[in-house]
């Protein structure tokens, strides 16, 4: 024998010792468990909840191997396996369709990556959509296969493009840990149900607007919002000034918007009731938003009365009222009194009477501008003719038919001899 059979020996002897104790090791405590990686995703059954799906091909055997070891292959034990809705194991995106064997990769962030094969439907063939855990994906079927059932596998994979792959053990929130152990066909014959998971958090609704509540606006206003859900939203009904109410949705989706010029002039609440699928409701209100689109109404009268004051004496003027309908209210009059008939100024009173003091002898106007307390103002128009004499007047004359209300006037008195205080 020679040195180099020697040397041979003695190097195959230890290599066959470790081989052996690797697979007693094996035999006795299985293969090393799959390591836990940081930031997985909590899975849940892709199966519809409360019906029984069976295994039919478990872990490390037949295709289930390499990249796709830990995967499993499901049929429906409660009915027809073609055309059951398959949901979503975790929230994600969608990542890759392939047709020819029915396949749908869902992202879920930090490399991990659930895989649903053999569907006859899918909910989109495009990358990107996010989808909720619980959200129906497609329909099992047989593409790819001769026998209708849901190939499902959950694996790692570090590069952007998922290649280099790594399958996972399967914990499922359902109450289910399909561990890997040593074995072919691991798991074959165990039924899973799939169980929902309890939703005790309503949606939430949330508003943006370049509106203020509590404040009016001359121009239309738009109130958008968005509902949020710890799921998936259902819908949402809208009104103005009122609770929407109904038992169902009437717009699907997560947002919306309205304007108020929907409802006209007024001060107006947005009611929005959202649902998520698990029928939650929330009712959520924005405002109240005031819109006033149209000036106040204030008419001239049809013949403007002359009437005859005394020099020096104080007058109590009076004019019947602006009205501003559904808008903002009536915030105040412009009041011009002079010798002009076309004449305008800044004096201001906030009730439609105002004191005058004692004026020189003369012939005046009395006009006004009626503001409301939004933004818009209406024409200036002539109330009434001021012959102011050194005479005794026959009588004590009013500026119009409603009732006196005094109030100190802010400005000054145009074309007299008396100035009231500055404002």
């Amino acid at each position: 024998m020679t040195l180099r059979h020697v040397m041979r020996r003695a190097l195959i002897v230890p290599a066959l010792v470790i081989i052996w104790n690797g697979v007693l090791l094996l035999a006795v405590f299985g293969p090393p468990p799959t390591p836990v990686l940081a930031r997985a995703p909590q899975l849940w059954l892709p199966t519809p909840i409360g019906e029984r799906w069976q295994i039919t091909q478990g872990f490390q055997c037949g295709s289930h191997v390499g990249t796709q070891a830990r995967s499993l292959d499901l049929v429906n034990l409660d009915g027809p396996t073609t055309g059951a809705p398959i949901r979503a194991a975790a929230d994600g995106t969608t990542f890759v369709w392939q047709g020819s064997t029915g396949t749908l990769i869902i992202a879920h962030g930090h490399g991990y990556y659930t895989m649903y094969t053999h569907l006859q439907q899918v909910i989109t063939t495009r990358r990107g959509l996010a989808v909720r855990q619980g959200d129906v994906i497609g329909r099992a079927g047989s593409v790819g296969t001769s026998m209708p059932h849901l190939h499902f596998t959950f694996f790692y994979a570090p590069d952007p493009s998922a290649y280099n792959r790594t399958s996972l053990e399967l914990n499922f929130a359902d109450g289910y840990s399909l561990r890997d152990k040593t074995g072919c066909n691991q798991h074959r014959g165990t039924v899973l149900v799939a169980r929902a998971e309890p939703d005790t958090i309503p949606p939430e609704v949330h508003f943006q607007s370049n509106a203020e509540p509590g404040t009016w606006y001359c121009e239309d206003q738009r109130i958008d919002f968005t509902i949020t859900d710890n799921r998936r939203v259902r819908g949402f009904r809208q009104t103005l000034n009122r609770d929407p109410g109904g038992d169902d949705p009437e717009f699907e989706g997560d947002t919306g918007y309205v304007q108020l010029s929907w409802e006209g002039d007024g001060m107006h609440t947005l009611y929005v009731r959202a649902w998520d699928y698990n029928n939650l409701q929330t009712l959520a209100t924005f405002g109240p938003i005031g819109l006033d689109t149209t000036p106040p109404a204030f008419e001239a009268p049809t013949v403007v009365p002359a009437r005859t004051y005394p020099a020096g004496t104080a007058l109590n003027l009076s004019w019947n009222p602006a009205d501003d309908g559904e808008g903002s209210g009536i915030a105040g009059y412009k009041l011009y009194l002079g010798t002009d008939r076309e004449g305008t100024s800044d004096w201001f009173s906030e009730k439609p009477a105002v004191k005058v003091p004692g004026m020189a002898p003369g012939r005046y106007v009395l006009r006004a501008q009626a503001l409301d307390k939004a933004c818009h103002t209406s024409e200036w128009i002539t109330l009434q003719e001021l012959i102011v004499t050194a005479e005794e007047p026959a009588s004590t004359p009013l500026a119009s038919s409603s009732p006196t209300v005094e109030a100190e006037a802010r400005g000054s008195v145009k074309g007299g001899t008396t100035q009231t205080e500055q404002p």
